[in-house]
């Protein structure tokens, strides 16, 4: 038994050995056949590789050139198709085509005059895997687009109207090089490299273009929008309002922010009571019980300060006397004491907001105290959350915002008369908001800045008060039918110096009225920014973002509801909104936007942009109007 066990073995192992031979035989033979087969395959990969490459080359080129939609009219009109559709292509080919095209290359743009349909037809030449057996130099192929379903583009010329709105940022930011990726910061140089300046050229070119199919309109924004007011500043320049869209939270809402913005609260008084426990909240502390003097007589006195500092210089009135005898003040008593709880001097007692009237005494003791902590959260430096603005994270109600975004446009939008001084707290509690108007007419600039006094800075303020003019603002849809040229011509002139702080959603929720009051069948908002909020916007901003503003926004402009209550003109047929990051470092990534992408975009990158210069930035623009005019068809469709 054991013996033939050993027989079986030594039979098994004499087969293999008999047949090994054969084996390697036959792997030898089917090696070659095999890396033929991988050479073939990597070929073919290769291939579909390189024809997909080119047909969505050729795609982006026909859209490209259904906005330049020069019908094929000339040589001239067909060289330049030509030459877009070559760029488009190098763009994505790894193998580089020039205007001398190579022996059997081809590229054709033809126009179907009767259906409106551009298509491009390209033919490649391209290096192969595959040696010749005899040279045994790499053989060459042809690769086309797929032209009957890629490369077509229709122009539906149905010239439906559009209602565009560019929300731009003036912030000091805006002042940083165009090629200078650190900066974030107010420089103060007036110069054509500005990211500012180059973003204004752009919108102009733009609206130039397009301003006989669609209606536009311009957001300015630092950390509030900036709103042109009918009204002549004491000194006789123009003066301007701020205006920002929020629910606020109580008590809040109850304030009357237009009153509050050109008085002095006495704010350092009052954080040093705090801190030596006199005072444990500012809301709350009854101030009138020992402090009713001082709270007036620092209303009062610094209300004659802004006069004798600031609009009597202007006018030409340089002392007390000469304030009196224009009429502009008023001598109440023979010496400035604290306690009399009113100032010497008693000036713009006819104004509506003159603080020691008995309508607002009685506004100053309900909202004093609300004022005093609404300021310690801007400017005490014990909130990181908070920025300079008093509508921030401890006082907006962002769900509320949303829920009300159209029904509460009337009740939510707070407008105020802002000071025309420096950013001292000298004149406002809401020094930090829409500075840019300042900085645009020397109110305020680096020069300013690095005075040494506020008398210094006064005294500039004075030079120029009278001839203030109020730009940047903001500039609405009008029915006027010169509306875009009055725009284009009001940015031409404009010689724009930005400044202040970032908060993009406060731009954003102020676009929404303006939006709202448009008369055309589609909506499209488009922000232009460095994409750098301040600390504190930042995450306002996101609070709103995760809630889903640019949703409510979109699809409250296209509801029927809304339209027929009346909280929107026309509902629209599309709303859409775009954002575009300047940004000297552009590129594919997409984590530059944060949640600009990930939430107000739902990811979808066709809604997020980058520009690094007035070429990049008018391309996109450009690009993102006209796509809306065009779309990609099979090769033979004609509707």
């Amino acid at each position: 038994m054991s013996n033939n066990k050993s027989e079986h073995k030594n039979h098994n192992k004499s087969f293999f050995k008999c047949n090994l031979g054969s084996v390697a035989i036959s792997f030898a033979i089917m090696v070659p056949a095999m890396l033929a087969f991988m050479v073939v395959s990597i070929e073919h990969t290769q291939t579909m590789r390189n024809r997909a490459r080119l047909s969505e080359a050729t795609n982006e080129a026909s859209l490209a050139i259904i906005a330049l939609n020069n019908k094929n009219i000339d040589e001239t009109a067909i060289k330049n198709n030509r030459s877009m559709a070559m760029n488009y292509i190098n763009y994505f080919s790894s193998q580089k085509i020039t205007d001398t095209l190579g022996d059997g290359d081809s590229i054709d743009v033809e126009y179907n005059t009767k259906e409106k349909v551009y298509s491009i037809k390209y033919k490649q030449k391209l290096n192969s895997q595959i040696t010749d057996e005899q040279t045994g130099e790499s053989k060459s192929m042809f690769v086309t687009n797929k032209s009957d379903s890629y490369g077509n583009t229709k122009k539906f010329e149905r010239f439906d109207s559009f209602d565009i709105a560019f929300i731009a940022d003036f912030s000091g930011s805006a002042t940083c090089q165009y090629n200078d990726s650190t900066c974030n910061d107010y420089l103060g140089t007036n110069s054509s490299q500005q990211r500012l300046q180059y973003m204004k050229a752009a919108i102009v070119d733009i609206i130039d273009k397009f301003k006989g199919d669609s209606k536009f309109a311009l957001v300015p924004y630092d950390i509030g929008v900036p709103v042109q007011q009918d009204t002549k500043n004491p000194a006789g320049g123009e003066s301007y309002a701020c205006s920002v869209m929020y629910k606020m939270k109580s008590p809040y809402d109850k304030i009357d922010y237009n009153f509050w913005a050109n008085k002095n609260i006495a704010y350092s008084k009052w954080s040093n009571l705090k801190a030596s426990g006199e005072i444990n909240d500012f809301s709350s502390y009854n101030y009138f019980t020992k402090f009713e003097n001082t709270v007036n007589y620092y209303l009062d006195y610094f209300n004659y300060r802004y006069y004798s500092q600031i609009i009597g210089p202007a006018k030409g009135l340089n002392n007390d006397q000469a304030l009196v005898n224009s009429g502009l003040c008023s001598r109440r008593h023979h010496v400035d004491q604290l306690n009399m709880g009113s100032a010497k001097y008693a000036c713009g007692e006819n104004d509506p907001n003159y603080p020691l009237s008995d309508k607002n005494q009685q506004i100053i003791k309900k909202q004093y105290g609300n004022i005093v902590q609404l300021y310690d959260y801007m400017f005490s430096g014990d909130y990181p959350d908070v920025h300079y603005s008093f509508a921030n994270t401890k006082t907006v109600d962002v769900q509320g915002t949303i829920d009300t975004l159209f029904s509460g446009i009337n009740s939510n939008t707070i407008t105020f008369n802002r000071p025309i001084s420096p950013t001292v707290a000298d004149f406002s509690p809401f020094l930090g908001m829409c500075q840019s108007p300042l900085y645009n007419n020397n109110i305020m600039s680096k020069d300013v800045i690095n005075m040494n006094s506020n008398f210094q800075r006064f005294k500039e303020t004075a030079k120029h008060i009278g001839t203030f003019k109020s730009s940047p603002h903001l500039v609405p849809f009008s029915k006027d039918k010169n509306h875009n040229l009055d725009l284009l011509n009001y940015i031409k002139n404009g010689n724009w110096q930005p400044g202040g702080g970032t908060d993009t959603i406060t731009a954003l929720l102020r676009a929404v009225p303006v939006m709202a009051k448009g008369e055309s069948n589609n909506k499209m908002i488009i922000i232009i920014t460095d994409g750098k909020d301040d600390a504190g916007a930042d995450i306002l901003r996101d609070n709103f973002l995760d809630a889903g503003v640019c949703q409510a926004i979109t699809s409250g402009l296209t509801s029927l509801d809304n339209q027929k209550n009346g909280y929107i003109n026309r509902a629209a047929k599309t709303a859409m909104i775009h954002y575009i990051k300047l940004d000297p470092q552009a590129g594919n990534s997409t984590d530059a936007y944060g949640k600009w992408f990930t939430k107000c975009m739902n990811g979808n990158k066709k809604y997020v942009h980058e520009a690094n210069d007035y070429k990049t930035l008018f391309d996109t623009v450009e690009k993102i109007i006209q796509t809306e005019t065009g779309n990609f068809i099979n090769k033979g469709e004609s509707n």
